[in-house]
C-alpha cells in the first residue's frame, strides 16, 4: 500500500472543533485506554503472549460490551471501529515483540547451560583436554561434508567482503548443526566436545584460556539474560493519560511512602520519567468509503470524513489542499 502525504488545511468552526476534541479526547482516547487495560488483565493473557498473538475478535468483542458504558456511548460507529482497529495493532505489535524476546532468552538460557570454561568441561566430561580436543576435531570432520555440500559454486573472483559474509553464515550453520547434535545426544565427552567447538567459534584451540576473559564473558552472557527477563516482565502497553492522573498518583505515592522494595522503587522512577502523550488517539478512516472528496468554489480539493452526525456535517474536518498550509494530512 502506498502513502501518499499532501499539505492541508483544516477549516472548522470553533464549536465543531471542541465537539470533535470532546469526542476523541473524552470518549474515544479513554475508551481505547481501557481496552488496552482489559486485554492485559485477561486471564488467557499469558497463553497468548506464548502463541505470540492474541484471537482474532477478542478486542472487538470487547468493545461492543464497551458501547453501552456510559462513558463512551454516544461516538460514531467509526470511532468504536477505529478504537478496536487501533487496540488490535497495539497488541500484535506487543505479542510479536514479547515472543521475539522470548525466542532469544530460551535461546541465551541454553547456551549459559552449555558455557562452561575449559576445567569445567575437563571435569564433566572426565577425559583430559587433550582429548576433548581429539574429539572435537572428529565432531568438525563429521559436518564439514554438509557443510560443503550446501556450498553453491560461483564463478569469478569473490571480494574480501563476500568471503567475509560467506564465512559467517557458514559458521552459522554449522553451530545450528551442533546445537542440534547437542540436543540428541546422551553422551557427556560428545556433549562437552560440542561446548568447546561453539564456545570457540567452531575451532580448535591449542592456546590455554584465559579465565579472566572467560569469567567476563559468562558475566555478560548473564546480564543479557537479565535484561530480556525484565523485558517479558515489563507492564501491558499504557494508554494516554491526558489529564496526567496517573502520573500525579505516581508522585504522590513516591513522595509520601516508602516502596517496599527495589522494584517498586524503580516502577515508580519509570513512571514519573516516562512522557505521555498530551493528544488523544487518532481516529483511523482505513477506506475510500469514508471520505468524501470534492472541490470548492476555488479550485481547491476538499475532504470530508462521513460518520460524525453528531456535528454539522459540512463544517466538520474539511480540508483544502494547497501551498503554504503546515498542516500535513496522510492519505491512504
Amino acid at each position: 500500500m502506498s502513502q501518499i502525504t499532501i499539505q492541508c488545511r483544516l477549516l472548522a468552526s470553533k464549536t465543531s472543533r471542541q465537539q470533535l476534541w470532546q469526542l476523541m479526547a473524552e470518549k474515544n482516547t479513554p475508551l481505547i485506554n481501557e481496552l488496552l487495560m482489559q486485554i492485559g488483565k485477561h486471564p488467557e493473557i499469558e497463553t497468548w503472549r506464548q502463541k505470540g498473538k492474541h484471537p482474532t475478535g477478542i478486542v472487538k468483542e470487547l468493545c461492543d460490551r464497551l458501547k453501552s458504558d456510559l462513558r463512551f456511548v454516544g461516538q460514531p460507529a467509526r470511532f468504536y471501529t477505529s478504537a478496536t482497529a487501533s487496540v488490535d495493532y497495539i497488541y500484535k505489535s506487543w505479542f510479536a515483540l514479547m515472543k521475539r524476546y522470548q525466542s532469544q532468552l530460551d535461546g541465551k538460557l541454553r547456551w549459559l547451560e552449555m558455557l562452561n570454561s575449559d576445567a569445567e568441561l575437563v571435569e564433566q566430561s572426565g577425559v583430559s583436554l587433550d582429548t576433548l580436543r581429539a574429539t572435537s576435531a572428529g565432531i568438525l570432520a563429521q559436518f564439514a561434508p554438509q557443510e560443503a555440500s550446501g556450498d553453491t559454486p560461483t564463478k569469478g573472483k569473490k571480494s574480501k567482503k563476500g568471503k567475509k559474509s560467506e564465512n559467517v553464515d557458514s559458521e552459522k550453520n554449522l553451530s545450528k548443526h551442533l546445537f542440534n547434535t547437542y540436543e540428541n545426544t546422551e553422551d557427556r565427552v560428545t556433549r562437552c566436545a560440542i561446548s568447546y567447538l561453539i564456545k570457540n567459534g567452531c575451532k580448535i584451540i591449542t592456546k590455554e584460556e584465559n579465565p579472566e576473559k572467560f569469567a567476563q564473558r559468562h558475566r555478560k552472557l548473564e546480564i543479557q539474560i537479565q535484561r530480556l527477563t525484565e523485558k517479558l516482565a515489563a507492564r501491558i502497553p499504557k494508554g494516554r493519560d491526558l489529564t496526567d492522573t496517573q502520573w500525579i498518583e505516581t508522585l504522590i505515592a513516591a513522595t509520601q511512602t516508602v516502596p517496599e522494595n527495589e522494584a517498586e522503587a524503580k516502577l515508580w522512577q519509570n513512571g514519573l520519567l516516562r512522557k505521555s502523550s498530551k493528544v488523544p488517539f487518532p481516529v483511523a478512516y482505513e477506506t475510500n468509503e469514508d471520505l468524501v472528496w470534492s472541490k470548492n468554489r476555488y479550485g481547491r480539493i476538499c475532504i470530508k470524513f462521513i460518520g460524525l452526525s453528531a456535528i454539522p456535517v459540512n463544517e466538520i474536518v474539511k480540508l483544502l489542499a494547497g501551498e503554504g498550509f503546515p498542516t500535513l494530512f496522510p492519505c491512504l
